[in-house]
């Protein structure tokens, strides 16, 4: 299988970090171009519109805005240590709950495969916080290939 469009989903963790670094192989392998892609999860009960001040503007802002911008940042900062080792990403931003948000977009994009991290929980933890991983292999008409950190 020669994959064309790769979908990494980050979510800041390490396992996406380790996610990101083989999907970046296989992109060069293949000559697949590369997507990350960051599902803001605004906590429930929280007011998108709810103004914060954060320590490193003192401006008020509010939580959507301020979640949407530091995940740019976060985003731009990792397509740029992508570009040094020869690969482009392109990078989006949705919002809403990850696990839908991750396989909507696939769909949409015609993504040939979704490579993402896991965090590896078992047990209760598990059973209390579920696999955004976990639901996504169950709903993807892709594959998905998914990486646990070292």
């Amino acid at each position: 299988m020669i994959w064309k469009t790769i979908l990494v989903p980050h979510d800041f963790s390490s396992s996406a970090n380790h996610a990101v670094a083989i999907a970046r192989d296989e992109a060069k392998a293949h000559g697949a171009k590369l997507i990350l892609l960051h599902v803001v999860d605004l906590p429930a009960g929280i007011n998108p519109d709810a103004v914060i001040v954060p320590d490193d503007t003192g401006a008020p802002i509010n939580i959507k805005a301020y979640a949407i911008n530091k995940a740019e940042e976060h985003l731009a900062d990792l397509s740029a240590r992508i570009a040094k080792d020869g690969v482009t990403a392109t990078t989006f931003i949705r919002i809403g709950k990850p696990e839908d948000e991750i396989v909507k977009f696939a769909t949409e994009n015609n993504v040939d495969l979704i490579a993402m991290g896991t965090h590896g929980r078992t047990g209760l933890a598990h059973m209390l916080v579920g696999s955004c991983a976990e639901r996504v292999v169950r709903t993807s008409k892709c594959p998905v290939l998914t990486i646990r950190a070292e």
